[in-house]
């Protein structure tokens, strides 16, 4: 079951976009952070731009929280981290992005 995740803000920079957001923890405490999404990071995930920013930063963070690995969840993240974390992130994401859709 997906962790709540809620996007607070979204503003558009000239690199990308920064968001603010709120993830329920494990312990019901609520976790604020700071998100980044370059242009770049967006056009590998939705390269048709057809998803909102805010639902590909949403996907980004899902796989984090699913996939949470040796250090506490960061409170400001760039999106791209993902991808030096684990090899299969992009693909994962893509997926979730467009469920039945192609890889």
């Amino acid at each position: 079951m997906p962790v709540p995740i809620e996007i607070l803000t979204e503003t558009e920079g000239e690199r990308g976009w920064q968001f603010t957001a709120q993830v329920v923890q494990p312990d019901g405490s609520l976790l604020a952070m700071r998100l980044d999404l370059a242009w770049a990071d967006y056009d590998w995930w939705c390269p048709d731009g057809s998803i909102p920013p805010a639902a590909v930063i949403e996907a980004v963070l899902q796989w984090l929280i699913e996939h949470p690995g040796e250090r506490p969840m960061p409170r400001r993240l760039d999106a791209s981290l993902v991808r030096r974390m684990h090899p299969d992130a992009d693909r994962a994401i893509r997926r979730m992005l467009s469920p039945g859709g192609p890889p």
